[in-house]
Formats: C-alpha cells, structure tokens, sequence
C-alpha cells in the first residue's frame, strides 16, 4: 500500500456532504498528511478558501484512526482559539493499480503563523500579552473538555493568527487522556522524531516515552511556556537536544529580559509555566486569571497614556 499521494492543482474533491473543493496549490506536509490550498466551488461555502488535509499514510491504520478521532474531537469544539473544521470526506484514488480512500477534513484557512509574529518588530507589548491570554483561554478549555485533550505539538508554526485573534490548530499528535496508553505510547515513540517537536520539548513528553510516567494537561502548559518566552523575548529558551537523541533531559537557558513595566511579572508567570516538575506547575486554568488581570492592567495603561490599546 503507497502513502505516495501528490495532487494536482485544479483537481477537485467531492466531501461527504456533497459539496466540492478546488485545489488551488499545495501549502505543505506533515508525517500523516498533506494539506491543500483549496476554494469551495458548490454549497453555502462557494467561493470560500479553506485548508484542506487529507491523510496520505495509509501503511500505518493506526495513524488513521488517529486522524479520524482528530477530525472527530475537532468537529465537537467550539472554542474561538481552537481551529475550526468545516467539513470531512473520503477521496478515492487509484496507486500503483490499487484504489485507496484517503480521509480528509476542511477547515478554516489562516495563511499567517505566530513564526511571523515573533520576528515582527512592531509588535506591542499589550498584543503579545493579549496572545499569551487567547492560547492560554485554549488550553484552560482544553483541560476542561470531556475527555480532556493534551495537544503535543504546540509551536509558533502550528497557531495562526487572524487580525487579533490567534488559534491553536494541527492536533495531529493530540492525545484523549481517557485513551490507553499502551496504544498511544508505541505511535509516539515511533513519531519521536518529527513527531516531538525538536525545540519545543517538554519533560512530560520525555518521561513518557521512556515508559516514565502518564500524561497530564500540565505538558501543554510547559510547551505553551516556551513558545510564550521566544514570542516576548525573541528567543526559545530550551537548549537544543542532540538531532539523534531527543530523549535526553529537557534543559533549559535562562529566559532573559522582557521589557516594559510588566516585565517582571511576564517573567515570573514564565518561569510558573516552565516548571520542570509537573507536580509543581501551575494548570492553564490557574494561570488564566494572572494573564488576564495583567492583559487588564496593561489595557488601562495604554488608554491612560494614548487614549487607545491597540
């Protein structure tokens, strides 16, 4: 069976609500997937861009059936800062003489990451503050989902961002803590690779797949942590494991300066967030009211000295 799967711009999928998509160019490729550029030619979407991701590896049934419970937690939430999905299908396409059905789900298209936003040098203080409190809200709706949901993957390429508003999005790694682990634990291992995310490591993540400890929701915290850090200071904290060995101990630099009157409190909700010991770590419940009461104040501030925030 072939994970070979390349198509062609201009070429068109049928979903399973019968309307259709419009290849308009391919934007890229992950382990499992491949997604699409792709505008809706028929439905009440017609003429909307979406991203469309379609499941390529077909070798490999239990990361199928990993994508399909993606799809299926996605389509169930309803969080501004969690990406939206927007429709599924099935496209049949013949490999090699063998006829394959490859899942794939529509969601919203956001062509700008928060990778661009860290290396944008315009960026105020108040909209960096008003990010961390969007991706924090997530993770805190995320803890307290039925069955709660750790996303793994949380890096600047994987949240989007639209004007204000930012959202959290390529749950392809996500873990269902009421899953067993003894069958997720033999598909992270094997994805530990691209699959961990090379600088956005986390001591849960470590532990885990050295058979250490479970999972909590405190592993998003941490990683949520180190992307917060490079998004305020420009730089990630997490010193670089070796290319072959990404299971070796989560280590870290000093954070360094954040500017700013409330500097000294970005850097100590920070360093609350980069707890190496679970046990120890704050919840992003635990943190939303901190991040929220700063983003108040820091609101407060700027109508009180330019009559406006943003």
């Amino acid at each position: 069976m072939s994970d070979a799967l390349s198509l062609e711009n201009g070429k068109s999928l049928q979903s399973a609500t019968n309307d259709w998509y419009r290849i308009i160019q391919r934007l890229g490729s992950g382990g499992n997937a491949v997604t699409y550029l792709v505008v809706a030619t028929s439905g009440t979407n017609k003429g909307i861009l979406f991203a469309l991701k379609i499941f390529r590896r077909l070798s490999k049934p239990e990361r199928k059936e990993s994508f399909r419970r993606e799809v299926e937690y996605l389509k169930q939430q309803k969080h501004p800062a969690i990406m939206r999905t927007f429709d599924e299908g099935l496209f049949r396409y013949r490999v090699d003489g063998q006829e394959n059905e490859y899942p794939f789900v529509v969601a919203e298209y956001l062509p700008q990451t928060l990778y661009h936003i860290i290396r944008a040098s315009n960026t105020s203080q108040a909209e960096r503050i008003n990010i961390a409190v969007q991706l924090i809200s997530a993770l805190a709706f995320l803890e307290k989902s039925s069955p709660q949901a750790v996303h793994r993957d949380i890096k600047p390429q994987n949240i989007f961002v639209k004007g204000r508003a930012c959202v959290l999005g390529d749950f392809g790694l996500m873990k269902l803590l009421d899953e067993s682990d003894e069958v997720d634990r033999p598909v992270f291992k094997e994805s530990t690779g691209p699959g961990m995310p090379f600088l956005y490591r986390t001591p849960d993540l470590v532990a885990y797949a050295k058979n250490e400890s479970a999972l909590t929701v405190k592993t998003d915290v941490f990683q949520l942590g180190l992307v917060l850090a490079e998004l305020f200071t420009g730089r990630n904290p997490a010193k670089r494991p070796p290319p072959d060995d990404l299971l070796v101990p989560v280590e870290l630099f000093p954070i360094g300066f954040c500017p700013g009157r409330f500097g000294p409190l970005i850097f100590q909700y920070l360093n609350q967030m980069l707890t190496q010991d679970p046990a120890q770590r704050p919840t992003a419940s635990q943190l939303m009211d901190k991040w929220l009461g700063l983003f108040t104040n820091v609101c407060e501030e700027m109508h009180n000295i330019e009559g406006r925030v943003f």
